[in-house]
């Protein structure tokens, strides 16, 4: 009796589900922590290549809280991760992403950063969300010619609001994902604040996308009224060696896109140090 009362708790425990994308911000806000989104999800170790389920399930294993991925739509209207509009730089293949089935693309291996040919072929959104849920690791979907509205609701069709950011570039596109569900995380540049604040959206799910470097004090001091947390990145910097991963710490980012992931999270710490499960 003591080992199966044993063996159900821990069942129940284990099958608890992540924090909703919402609290995980908050609690890298208001725990003062950086949380890590791996770039592209791969290309930043040999034999992982960018947008590969390889390279999902390797960013949980490191601690990232993200995996940032790229859509594109088939020949047949499904969706693939896939950043270029063209699959030479990064699988055998060759031509237009949209102009393949996906019974095409399956047949199709990717190449790591360094062009070498990899055993993982090209996954569909559907793949993704999978490994997501076994990983336990949220993503960032970037659309490439996806329209916010038709991905949030793959999102939802997926049950994966609780775990899904959609990058979008203006408050118009945002709204147009709250209409489906203001459970989905949304990654949108403060460009403009009176455009956000004289609009309707749900600030409870948004993160401001600043770009390249930390934001002015002007625009932390409006975020941090607002409780909107702030996503950036310095690729540039990462590559050439010069990134200061404790100066993006001390500025209170809440998330650093990261093309090194592995650099990034032995400055800042796995997220579930902080943040873990319900």
């Amino acid at each position: 009796m003591m080992i199966g009362s044993g063996f159900l708790v821990f069942a129940l425990q284990a099958s608890q589900p992540i924090l909703p994308v919402s609290d995980l911000l908050d609690c890298a806000r208001e725990a003062d922590v950086t949380l890590v989104a791996v770039h592209r999800a791969g290309g930043f170790e040999p034999g992982i290549p960018e947008n590969s389920l390889a390279g999902l399930r390797r960013a949980a294993e490191l601690g990232a809280a993200f995996a940032e991925v790229d859509l594109r739509e088939t020949a047949d209207g499904e969706i693939v991760l896939m950043h270029d509009s063209t699959l030479d730089r990064t699988s055998i293949g060759s031509g237009n992403v949209g102009d393949h089935t996906l019974d095409d693309l399956r047949s199709l291996h990717l190449l790591d950063a360094i062009g070498h040919r990899s055993r993982e072929r090209i996954p569909t959104l559907a793949d993704a969300f999978d490994v997501a849920r076994e990983v336990e690791i949220y993503l960032e979907l970037d659309l490439k010619g996806i329209s916010p509205a038709r991905a949030a609701e793959l999102v939802v069709t997926a049950g994966m609001e609780n775990q899904t950011i959609i990058i979008v570039y203006d408050a118009a596109d945002a709204a147009s994902i709250q209409e489906i569900s203001t459970q989905i995380g949304i990654s949108l540049p403060f460009t403009d604040h009176y455009e956000v604040l004289n609009s309707e959206l749900d600030y409870t799910p948004l993160i401001s996308w600043v770009g390249r470097g930390v934001p002015n004090a002007r625009t932390e001091a409006f975020l941090t009224g607002q409780q909107i947390e702030t996503a950036m990145h310095d690729f540039p910097s990462e590559a050439n060696g010069t990134i200061d991963y404790a100066f993006i710490d001390q500025m209170h980012i809440e998330l650093l896109a990261s093309d090194n992931p592995a650099a990034a999270i032995e400055v800042f710490g796995p997220w579930t140090a902080y943040c873990g499960t319900n």
